[in-house]
């Protein structure tokens, strides 16, 4: 017996709203989720004339039964939904078949997949969703999707997309966030025959590094309430405010959180943020494409999420206590990994070299995260901080960035704005076309 039976038609009506694609984009996050659903551990993403012309997805997931291959895209078709209830608690991404419904109707649309308990695959083709011809082909287990001339029966569609480097743009967005949120997987995405992206599975921070290029691992903290489990991977220095939400999995917007990240991490941070909730606590929302939600218990989320902070900004030991314990400093013990005090420019900034970096450390902020340390007290630490403009020696600069070194480096100051910006030397070789 097949796994696909047709929903109720008053379930089809609580997901109809789901059933409509405005954009390319939106095609490759329901096949991504398909794919996540059907187990994938390697999808693949490839595009021509940013998915307008052709938007391919192939994975390696269990596949589809060769019975089953005409029902998937039949309006309410899936497999993992069969009472009202079930759209309240179901935990896959999509429901295995009434987003390929959709896509179908607006392409020339290809399915082939092979059941992993099955020897041999099977074909479909449904322009505008309607079955052409069904045959038996080989094929890997797993399941490949062609979606060619996306809205060629619907011209006015087309005219409401935006460039094409807005919507290829739309389409890596999409892919970096199902793969931040799954970096055990693999990932690889491809644009008019460019690669874009290669991703071998990893982990959360190394998936970071390589998708936005860090020169170091993200800050990373958990913490859990009698509400959830929230975790958090940040960056500072980074060139933007960029903040991802994972919701149980699935990329969410919330704007009321969009906005406490911010306020607690300060400017040109980048930050992953997974939070774990029951989803009775989350305000139901049946359309699998939107992505804003809102929570029933916001205050207990944000009590949660505080509860990452609280482990950042525990206040450190007073220097008097720290310095009554052994400590290495960098300075005169360990020559290979000193600052190397450079100069002030503007008399604001100090400039310092370590280790193959070029560090830029506001002095104010540098004082002042010295400062907090020793006093616990986030005013007193501002008023009596070096301020911009005053002029220092090389021996007090020297000074502060030892205290810096030996409370442990903080990145940011009390206020959540980063202390420093480095540049690795191998790029200023880059730039003046000179191999260091």
């Amino acid at each position: 017996m097949g796994e696909i039976r047709i929903l109720p038609e008053e379930i089809r009506k609580l997901i109809a709203a789901g059933e409509v694609v405005e954009r390319p984009s939106n095609v490759v996050k329901e096949l991504i989720e398909n794919s996540l659903d059907a187990g994938a551990t390697k999808i693949e993403i490839e595009t021509l004339n940013a998915g307008k012309k052709l938007i391919k997805v192939r994975d390696n997931g269990k596949g589809i039964l060769k019975e089953d291959l005409p029902k998937v895209i039949l309006e309410g078709a899936t497999s993992k939904v069969q009472t009202v209830e079930d759209l309240y608690s179901v935990r896959s991404y999509g429901f295995r078949g009434e987003a390929l419904h959709s896509i179908a109707r607006v392409s020339d649309f290809i399915l082939r997949s092979r059941h992993f308990t099955e020897s041999k695959g099977g074909e479909i083709y449904a322009p505008s969703g309607e079955i052409k011809y069904q045959k038996e082909i080989p094929h890997p287990a797993g399941t490949t999707v062609e979606v060619r001339n996306l809205f060629f029966n619907l011209p006015a569609r087309l005219k409401f997309l935006k460039s094409n480097r807005t919507e290829k743009k739309a389409i890596t967005e999409t892919v970096v966030a199902y793969a931040l949120t799954h970096p055990e997987k693999s990932f690889r995405l491809e644009q008019d025959g460019r690669e874009i992206l290669d991703l071998r599975p990893s982990t959360v921070e190394e998936r970071m590094v390589q998708l936005f290029k860090l020169d170091y691992h993200p800050d990373h903290f958990a913490a859990e309430n009698d509400i959830g489990r929230a975790e958090i991977y940040y960056y500072t220095n980074y060139k933007s405010n960029k903040f991802f939400v994972f919701l149980n999995g699935r990329p969410i917007y919330n704007r009321q959180l969009q906005t406490y990240l911010k306020n607690k991490l300060g400017y040109r941070t980048l930050a992953v943020l997974f939070l774990e909730i029951p989803p009775y606590l989350v305000d139901v929302n049946v359309h699998p494409r939107k992505e804003e939600v809102k929570f029933l218990k916001e205050r207990k989320v944000l009590e949660l999420i505080g509860k990452l902070f609280e482990k950042r900004t525990v206040k450190p030991d007073p220097l008097s206590v720290l310095l009554k314990q052994p400590v290495t400093t960098r300075y005169g013990t360990t020559p290979a990994v000193d600052f190397r005090v450079l100069g002030q420019v503007e008399r604001t900034l100090i400039v310092a070299y370590r280790e193959g970096f070029i560090y830029f450390f506001d002095q104010h902020l540098l004082d002042e995260t010295v400062n907090y340390a020793i006093t616990g007290d986030e005013t007193k630490a501002c008023k009596r901080s070096l301020k911009a403009g005053k002029e220092l020696t090389k021996e007090e600069m020297e000074r502060l960035l030892s205290k810096w070194v030996e409370i442990g480096e903080p990145r940011t100051c009390p206020h959540g704005r980063p202390v420093y910006y480095k540049i690795p030397t191998g790029e200023i070789y880059r730039k003046i076309d000179r191999k260091g």
